[in-house]
């Protein structure tokens, strides 16, 4: 039974900045700067404010790439520390794998992820994570309420707000809509650099599935011009281009 303290794990990944990429012929250009994805922000604030409401700890786990400057964001927005996982050529599996192993050093009441990554996008870890720790596992939650070992969970679904209840520990995966991270003050971005960051290494595991090319997703458009005054004339070849392009039935 949970008496207002709870101990919370936050998983976030450190991408490059998707608004930044660009194409280059066949290429991307993924030399950009880097930050935290944006959806782990939402799962940061929610760690956090569980933290503020039950006491314990929320700890921070991330993999992959390492960002002093985006552990330390995590860290100023209330995170107590943070947990680099050192893991090279990783996929969902191997990546499942580390986290779930660190994770057991920790026993967390409540492991929190983010709908999705802005890299990958596979919203598959989360479920990895749950069914390697044993943990019931809910998806796109848009509210959480605790209520002693008890967990109940609105979740988003494309029609309608699906309610459920499960036990903790649970793995929850919150959508972007549960709130809006906070913006550090200056007095806690200085306090971040105080708290502790931990390394670990993980090489236990190959992954299963290898990226071998990333090539952006290129539109040709026809760059087609109606020069037309009359905008029925204009409307009557902007129908004509449509049907032979099989876009508008005839």
């Amino acid at each position: 039974m949970i008496d207002y303290h709870m101990d919370i794990a936050v998983n976030f990944k450190i991408v490059p900045d998707d608004q930044m990429i660009k194409p280059m012929g066949d290429k991307l250009v993924v030399d950009v700067p880097l930050k935290i994805s944006t959806y782990d922000k939402n799962a940061i604030e929610e760690a956090v404010r569980l933290k503020e409401k039950f006491g314990g700890k929320a700890i921070g786990i991330t993999s992959g790439i390492y960002d002093l400057k985006s552990i330390k964001e995590a860290l100023a927005m209330g995170l107590d520390e943070v947990v680099f996982i050192d893991l090279k050529n990783s996929d969902v599996y191997s990546t499942a794998m580390a986290i779930s192993e660190t994770l057991k050093q920790y026993n967390p009441d409540i492991v929190i992820f983010a709908e999705m990554s802005t890299d990958s996008g596979t919203s598959s870890l989360p479920g990895y994570v749950a069914e390697l720790l044993g943990y019931p596992y809910v998806s796109y939650a848009r509210s959480i309420n605790i209520e002693g070992n008890k967990i109940r969970v609105e979740r988003s679904m494309l029609t309608h707000i699906e309610v459920v209840e499960s036990t903790l520990p649970a793995v929850i995966s919150v959508s972007g809509e549960i709130n809006t991270p906070r913006i550090p003050s200056i007095k806690q971005i200085l306090e971040a650099s105080k708290k502790p960051i931990k390394q670990v290494k993980f090489d236990n595991v190959s992954p299963k599935v290898v990226i071998k090319d990333i090539k952006p997703f290129v539109i040709n458009r026809k760059g087609i011009v109606i020069e037309e005054e009359n905008v029925e004339k204009a409307v009557d070849k902007l129908l004509e281009y449509l049907k032979s392009d099989g876009v508008v039935l005839g």
